[in-house]
């Protein structure tokens, strides 16, 4: 019974920050109808940004973070990815104009290949230790399972993210970006500004995937170039096609499940001893496959 609330529990807190980059490819996706590859590296660039903040904005690697430094880290990290969220639909989004959904969703790939390799050469290919918001865990009562406390706090992040967004769709802001959804030569029509709805959306987006950068490197206390992109985002991006890709709810719901099943496929392959390389990764990979073959449209979408 331990080893299935272990899975659970562990499951339960990779699948929150999948669910939180989850988040912002749903809401890109549902804003402009492209799929944003570059939102891991709207993870990892403002979780660097949020490292240089508790060093000091030292970059030789032998610094020790502040750790009384995290929450003003942390909001400048946010800032930075909402930031770099409206300087990549400015820059290359808008330009590219009516594009192929494949043309974008290259420029997105090159982007994130751009980001790594500048992150490569600032900080070096190698680990920096990264500080949790809070150190050690608890003991579930009548097992012998421990959760980190850091696991409830990318927990707390998530639901406020998503009581936020869910807020935010209910203001006049956030009709007016579900018009531009909807169609956007009617929205502008009425009076939308479709352009800022866009960019406000990639905006969010950014903001979301420097939460889940910061986050994520916690969960190993440690950060490296392309973290965010060669950890989280494939999964969330799974999470997000079993959810249905322009449901929020959906993202949540398929970003805790894929992190379950993924924490199951290492609690499987362990128990077992089989020898089977990157069991996470193959779980994820298959479930992918099998949403796109039975039920492409998600379990909660409406079609794209």
């Amino acid at each position: 019974m331990d080893k299935v609330i272990e899975v659970i529990v562990f499951g339960s807190q990779r699948g929150a920050v999948f669910a939180l980059v989850g988040l912002g490819l749903a809401l890109v996706y549902k804003a402009t109808r492209i799929l944003n590859f570059a939102q891991g590296e709207l993870g990892t660039v403002p979780a660097f940004v949020a490292l240089m903040v508790m060093t000091g904005f030292e970059t030789t690697g032998d610094e020790v973070a502040d750790k009384g430094l995290l929450i003003p880290a942390i909001i400048a990290a946010v800032a930075v990815g909402a930031v770099l969220g409206v300087g990549l639909y400015l820059i290359v989004i808008r330009p590219l104009g009516k594009v192929s959904p494949v043309t974008s969703l290259v420029a997105t790939a090159g982007v994130a290949l751009l980001l790594t390799t500048v992150e490569i050469n600032l900080f070096e290919a190698k680990a920096r230790r990264f500080p949790r918001p809070v150190s050690g865990g608890f003991r579930l009562i009548g097992t012998d399972v421990i959760v980190d406390w850091h696991a409830l706090v990318i927990l707390a992040a998530l639901a406020a993210a998503a009581l936020a967004l869910a807020a935010f769709f209910r203001s006049a802001p956030g009709v007016a970006l579900l018009a531009t959804a909807e169609d956007a030569y009617a929205a502008e029509l009425q009076g939308v500004p479709v352009e800022r709805m866009r960019a406000m959306a990639w905006g969010a987006a950014g903001a979301l995937g420097a939460l889940a950068g910061v986050l994520g490197a916690g969960v190993f206390e440690s950060l490296t170039p392309g973290m965010v992109t060669a950890t989280f985002m494939i999964p969330a991006f799974t999470g997000v096609v079993l959810g249905g890709i322009t449901s929020m709810p959906g993202a949540v719901a398929g970003g805790f499940i894929l992190g379950i099943v993924s924490q199951a496929a290492i609690q499987i392959v362990t128990t077992l001893e089989l020898d089977v390389p990157g069991p996470p990764q193959l779980a994820v990979l298959v479930v992918l496959l099998g949403v796109l073959l039975v039920r492409p449209q998600g379990l909660l979408g409406r079609g794209t």
